[in-house]
């Protein structure tokens, strides 16, 4: 990820919410600043006009089942309905689920081994053809089990049963036995383990139906059947696109549609979209990746300005794995004293200070269901020199420290850390890495073991907003290349929580398991956590019914109004 796309960081950047989750923001001296994080500003139930919009790329892809990045998944709730879907709202409120595409939410069987929605009576696409249960199974087949589709997660195929080879492989759509469809209105998802967490699956794009004799494949992007509030009325792939009212929309509680017409203007220069819209020449950035760095500071330097502005935090977290594998970080003690040893407040000075995130001190960020406050490792240079002696080495010792070369912030925090490192004898080489190569190098153990890379920068964020969501990833089975669990993490006890949480149907319990889960890779000192980060944008005062929704870390472009 580089520039402005650095804060998108999956298809859910997810956020708070209740049962054990939720955002801990900062206390702020001036409250006009951040307001959109925690309420709607400028409400407005007013219809009509153009809702302009500018990005600096082009989306990877704006079909459904293809998207990689969270504000793909933000703009195709403006034309296409998952299964279920998240409450309009800011804060605690946005992260409850809620029925899209079906009645209401899923109804596990079998022990939480299966998942069964009912789709709403009369539901259409643009086109006035009736959506069937079919096509959602034809959804997530193709979503799921195609080489050709690529870009987004496969959180769906994980933990369905059976195999498929998918339908451009294999035409028969009845081979594929992890979604079946009794009628035209029932969908069953059938898993390998029970999964309590499934409505939050559910809710992706990937989701929303695709009939069969539509698809065009890669191409399909081009023109998505809608089920949403708009439809596509132009679509030039890599300049941009016009989304017009869909006339077969049934006003839906989730989105609120205000906007006759939305106007997407790709590829546009990060200093003009800026001040485009400063000057009000536009209303939003949809990907929600912030102003540039001396625009932030100008910003922040006017109370005019700033009282238009928002910090929300994104859900990513930026953090240091510390590789078991590579000497002596195979010993807990010497990765406790890096622990200890990590200046977090001089890193996060490097990454941009307060605006650009808070100090992190758990591996689960402040975004998801599941965390709990703690700081279990305290800034403590005495500690840090204890630990050195208890893992045999009380001067110190030298490692590697990995870092991508297109991450500026990292790069500048990377020299942050071996500094606060520095004092207490643990010296530290930087390594630049390729982010084109990051996966055979970064991620595979043998490079990171052959160059003794004993931290790693690298961050993280939920594709959905639980605790499981986000640890599942870093904490699987360790690769031979592409490895997600950089700290290659093997303690039994660990998948032993997070088995056990999506076995655990009560919401409240749930949540304990993934905060237990958090504290004893916590207590296995893997990684150390550096910021949860935060990004500003900005909204002119054209723009109304604005608020950061919290599983997107951005604002709901489908409640935007001007």
């Amino acid at each position: 990820m580089t520039g402005r796309f650095a804060a998108c960081a999956t298809v859910l950047v997810l956020g708070l919410a209740g049962c054990g989750g939720g955002q801990r923001h900062q206390v702020r001296a001036d409250t006009t600043f951040d307001e959109a994080s925690t309420r709607t500003v400028h409400p407005s139930s007013g219809r009509g006009g153009t809702l302009r919009l500018l990005m600096t790329d082009a989306p990877v892809s704006l079909d459904p089942g293809d998207l990689g990045f969270a504000y793909g998944a933000d703009l195709a709730r403006l034309y296409a309905r998952s299964l279920v879907t998240y409450a309009p709202a800011p804060g605690a409120a946005g992260l409850r689920v809620v029925p899209d595409l079906a009645e209401g939410l899923g109804k596990a069987g079998d022990g939480g081994r299966t998942w069964t929605y009912r789709l709403r009576p009369g539901l259409k696409y643009e086109n006035g053809r009736a959506v069937r249960a079919q096509d959602v199974k034809y959804a997530v087949a193709r979503s799921n089990y195609t080489a050709e589709l690529n870009d987004g997660p496969h959180d769906l195929r994980d933990v369905l049963s059976g195999t498929y080879w998918g339908p451009y492989l294999d035409t028969d759509l009845g081979h594929f036995t992890g979604v079946t469809t009794p009628d035209d209105r029932t969908v069953v998802f059938h898993l390998e383990h029970p999964f309590a967490d499934f409505d939050h699956l559910a809710a992706s794009p990937q989701t929303a139906p695709v009939p069969r004799d539509a698809d065009t494949k890669r191409k399909y992007e081009k023109h998505p059947l809608s089920t949403g509030p708009y439809r596509f009325a132009r679509n030039d792939v890599g300049e941009g696109f016009t989304l017009v009212r869909n006339p077969q929309w049934k006003d839906g509680p989730a989105r609120a549609a205000l906007p006759d017409r939305i106007e997407v203007t790709e590829k546009v220069a990060a200093a003009d979209v800026d001040a485009r819209l400063l000057g009000g020449g536009a209303d939003a950035d949809p990907t929600g990746a912030g102003v540039l760095p001396r625009t932030r500071a100008s910003i922040l330097a006017s109370p005019a300005e700033r009282a238009r502005a928002d910090d929300p935090l994104t859900g990513l977290v930026r953090y240091a794995m510390l590789p078991h594998g590579v000497p002596p970080m195979d010993d807990v003690h010497c990765r406790r004293a890096v622990q200890y040893a990590t200046d977090r407040v001089a890193v996060r000075a490097a990454y941009g200070g307060p605006a650009a995130g808070d100090v992190a001190t758990t591996a689960l960020p402040t975004t998801v269901i599941g965390y709990r406050p703690a700081n279990p490792y305290p800034p403590d240079l005495a500690h840090a020199r204890q630990e050195l002696r208890a893992c045999g080495r009380p001067d110190g010792f030298h490692t590697g420290l990995a870092v991508r070369t297109d991450r500026a912030g990292d790069v500048a925090a990377a020299g942050a850390l071996s500094r606060s490192l520095a004092a207490v004898g643990i010296t530290v080489q930087v390594t630049r890495l390729s982010p084109f190569q990051w996966g055979s190098t970064a991620g595979s153990p043998a490079y990171v073991h052959a160059h003794r890379l004993g931290i790693v920068l690298d961050a993280q964020a939920a594709t959905y907003p639980t605790g499981y969501g986000f640890l599942a990833p870093i904490t699987g089975a360790v690769t031979k290349t592409a490895n997600r669990d950089i700290m290659e993490l093997r303690d039994p006890q660990v998948k032993r929580i997070l088995t056990r949480g999506l076995k655990t149907t009560d919401p409240a319990r749930r949540a304990s398991a993934w905060a237990e889960a958090d504290r004893q890779l916590m207590a296995d000192a893997a990684l150390v956590p550096l910021i949860d980060e935060r990004t500003v944008t900005y909204r002119p005062d054209s723009l109304r019914n604005v608020y950061v929704h919290p599983a997107y870390g951005m604002y709901d472009l489908s409640a935007l109004g001007r």
